[in-house]
């Protein structure tokens, strides 16, 4: 497959890594890591607790868990966040926009803004350029999405960042009627990196 980073969000690239997510097979998400000298991002669908290295994420995954759902999902509408304190500044919320195809940020928590250099929040990550990660970000939101399943991932981002890796786990809400309308996610970062070049 050819990459083209023309188009940072280029919906062909993402149906690739969102099948493959859903798949298992991430053929085409080696290759395009190895096109931009990054690592391929771990990734592990429906994890338990236990399987969970950081204590906010498993602080969320518990919580989710324990909501009351609608259809067969946790409901977006009985979300509080004053329930999760443990994990609060490393908690993001995304509306789903464009059928899964884009993702507003009502929450952006604040460690994550300090660590990553700026506040999303209200913005849509199309408008964002988080080159080379921006594609898998969707690609992930979008495979959660369509599979109304959850799940973990480790990346390493770009050098120029100061946070060696990124724990994240994706848990899909519910609205009315049943579709999928919220992304609960929690993204801790790993180990600060002081020199970046």
């Amino acid at each position: 497959m050819e990459f083209s980073f023309e188009n940072r969000y280029d919906r062909d690239l993402v149906k690739s890594f969102t099948d493959e997510l859903i798949t298992r097979d991430f053929s085409d998400i080696a290759t395009y890591f190895r096109s931009v000298d990054g690592p391929t991002p771990e990734i592990l669908w429906s994890p338990t607790s236990a399987e969970l290295d950081e204590g906010a994420l498993r602080v969320l995954l518990d919580y989710w868990i324990e909501l009351p759902r609608g259809q067969d999902l946790p409901l977006a509408s009985v979300l509080d966040p004053l329930q999760i304190r443990g994990a609060l500044g490393l908690v993001m919320l995304l509306d789903v926009e464009d059928d899964g195809w884009d993702y507003r940020y009502q929450v952006y928590g604040t460690t994550i803004a300090e660590r990553s250099g700026f506040d999303a929040t209200g913005k849509l990550i199309s408008e964002l350029d988080l080159q080379p990660m921006g594609p898998f970000f969707i690609a992930s939101y979008r495979a959660c999405f369509e599979s109304r399943g959850y799940m973990f991932s480790r990346h390493v981002p770009p050098l120029r960042s100061h946070t060696t890796s990124w724990d994240r786990i994706i848990l899909p809400l519910e609205g009315e009627g049943g579709q999928i309308n919220r992304l609960l996610v929690g993204n801790v970062p790993g180990t600060w990196r002081a020199e970046v070049s």
